[in-house]
């Protein structure tokens, strides 16, 4: 699948379940954990006040609540019904929204101009990991902190999930119609969720992009998660950790 192709089918699955993803931010919904943990380590490692990038922002549940906390927010996302739903939540017109195109190279930040950057859950889904990390660093300020959360290989999720895949990425059309829509999306899911990597790999696409690793308090994740939160700097190894969310 070609760089177009796979942003295209990003976009396209995202719209499609824009409508009912903030749902899942709701007290007792599936990725409410991800929204506390994500905000405390953001507050843990970035003061308030400073600049923030929630990449990949969705429905914008975490750029509003940093926004709320005193952070200065720009929320980017490609798929226009998530930045929709976040920008008509956004009563307070706290957080600025973005949307990127598709195929976006160049995040509209100049270099060094950001204090912090969030991206949960975006990695997995791009052509070119080594290239956003890249361009993460760009925008980051010398210490300035990138998180982020990638699939975690060693829960059992995602060894179901690798068989699966390789039947998601063949010619699944006529299966696909006939599924229930959530199976649907599924098969769409392990389709463009194709940045499946160990630590140690992000650990030096990282390095390559000018990153370094933070170490991870234990208090932001639970073990056997079947995602894993990152953290690099600006300016300096990363340790990892699994973040407390059932979403994928």
């Amino acid at each position: 699948m070609d760089d177009r192709a796979l942003a295209d089918q990003v976009r396209t699955l995202f719209d499609t379940k824009a409508a009912g993803w903030p749902e899942k931010y709701v007290a007792d919904g599936r990725l409410v954990g991800r929204l506390a943990q994500l905000a405390g380590a953001a507050g843990d490692l970035s003061a308030v006040g400073g600049e923030l990038l929630d990449l990949g922002c969705g429905s914008g549940e975490l750029a509003r609540h940093l926004a709320a906390a005193g952070y200065r927010v720009t929320g980017c996302d490609i798929a226009p019904r998530m930045l929709s739903q976040a920008a008509a939540a956004d009563q307070e017109q706290a957080v600025r929204w973005i949307r990127l195109e598709p195929r976006w190279r160049t995040l509209p930040f100049a270099a060094r101009s950001l204090d912090a950057v969030v991206a949960a859950s975006v990695l997995e889904y791009v052509q070119d990991p080594a290239a956003v990390l890249g361009e993460c660093a760009r925008v980051l300020r010398p210490g300035g902190v990138l998180l982020c959360t990638v699939p975690n290989l060693t829960h059992p999720v995602r060894w179901l999930e690798w068989s699966l895949s390789l039947a998601a990425r063949t010619p699944l059309a006529s299966i696909a119609r006939s599924a229930p829509r959530r199976a649907g999306q599924y098969l769409a899911y392990l389709r463009i969720s194709r940045q499946r990597r160990r630590v140690r790999w992000w650990h030096a696409a990282a390095k390559g992009a000018g990153l370094e690793p933070a170490s991870v308090p234990p208090a932001w994740g639970a073990p056997r998660e079947p995602l894993r939160l990152l953290v690099f700097t600006r300016s300096g190894v990363a340790s990892g950790c699994q973040l407390d969310t059932r979403g994928g």
